[in-house]
């Protein structure tokens, strides 16, 4: 008897340790397979997080970190009705020619970039981006015309109460202020529609004496 156990696990053997090969190579190939799916996961975490980054850039302004024309235009689209009503408003920097013209460029730039960030912060949670030059909208959800013009005035005061400086030559710049028309936007307008009449309230805004709000 303990001779023919012997013989049936000698027997045995070769099929036992290719049995163990299979298993093994099998193994060794899943093993494969997962390193290879964590490679590949890596690497598309890795490209979308590029588009991600690379459709928040071409949507943000260079110059302030603002939401830029697109993002505006993205937004006025995409708005949920029954987050309503929505105005709009156009803003535009008082004189600020006349700023870049004395001062320069770059001190221009720094005080466009500290106006639009103070927008931003005032406004908050409301879009504000950079329409472009020394212009911004806002896209305000969920506010009547009246509450609207009120934030817009507010905001006009803060901007009004700073005091700018040339941190080169520690001149002051003087009072800069903003003027801003508001309008209601109409349901299913479409933005160049609502835009026209904000721009045209911005310059009645100007021709009365810059620094105020005009609403309609």
């Amino acid at each position: 008897m303990t001779w023919q156990r012997a013989r049936r696990r000698s027997r045995s053997s070769p099929r036992l340790d290719e049995i163990t090969r299979i298993t093994g190579s099998m193994i060794a190939r899943i093993h494969d397979s997962e390193v290879r799916l964590a490679l590949a996961t890596a690497e598309t975490d890795a490209l979308r997080s590029k588009l991600a980054e690379a459709r928040d850039t071409a949507r943000r302004d260079v110059l302030t970190g603002l939401p830029n024309r697109r993002a505006f235009e993205e937004a006025y689209a995409a708005r949920d009705a029954k987050a309503g009503p929505y105005c709009l408003a156009v803003c535009d920097i008082d004189r600020f020619k006349r700023v870049n013209d004395i001062h320069g460029h770059s001190v221009g730039d720094r005080v466009l970039t500290a106006i639009g960030q103070a927008m931003a912060a005032e406004c908050a949670p409301h879009l504000v981006v950079r329409h472009g030059g020394e212009e911004f909208a806002v896209l305000l959800a969920g506010l009547s015309l009246s509450d609207a013009a009120a934030l817009l005035d507010s905001v006009r005061a803060v901007v009004a109460a700073k005091r700018f400086r040339n941190r080169e030559t520690d001149t002051p710049l003087g009072t800069i202020t903003f003027s801003a028309g508001v309008t209601a936007i109409h349901a299913a307008e479409p933005a160049e529609a609502a835009f026209l009449r904000a721009d045209r309230l911005l310059y009645a805004a100007k021709e009365h004496g810059r620094d105020q709000i005009c609403a309609g």
